[in-house]
């Protein structure tokens, strides 16, 4: 799991959302991610469930980064495969939890690497957000959605 937070930062970020995105399809490609859906649990610090979002609401900048992301740790997700119309579909699964250090507000949450010129984000799931405060624990559940190769 370590190794997943070093490589792959799905953390919480601190902005305002001034835009809309949705959950949408990549050109075509051996693993191309058809999309993404995003579950936030939010927790108070003493683990009582203060919130809850679902957003399918996940823009894909970096498609290519993101298959070699996940091909690369293909030993952190959950992985089922699928047949949908003759298609057969991968299902990713991969959570990651983050306790906060101060209080803010999150609209949205990331995927995004460390790379020589600071951190990249590959995908941003945007929301309509939820207030924490220092000790809260969130945790992102990412259903992943591509074709299998």
């Amino acid at each position: 799991m370590r190794a997943l937070l070093l490589v792959l930062l799905i953390g919480s970020v601190l902005t305002l959302s001034t835009g809309n995105s949705f959950a949408q399809t990549v050109g075509p490609s051996q693993q191309s991610v058809l999309g993404i859906y995003a579950q936030i649990e939010v927790q108070d610090s003493s683990g009582n469930l203060v919130a809850y979002i679902e957003t399918p609401r996940v823009t894909i900048y970096h498609p290519d980064q993101l298959n070699g992301l996940i091909n690369s740790n293909m030993g952190m997700f959950n992985r089922n495969v699928i047949n949908v119309g003759g298609q057969n579909l991968e299902i990713l699964q991969v959570n990651n939890t983050l306790v906060h250090p101060s209080s803010t507000i999150v609209s949205l949450n990331l995927i995004s690497v460390n790379t020589p010129n600071g951190q990249e984000t590959l995908a941003v799931a945007d929301h309509d957000g939820y207030p924490v405060v220092p000790g809260d624990k969130v945790t992102t559940y990412w259903t992943i959605i591509r074709s299998a190769s």
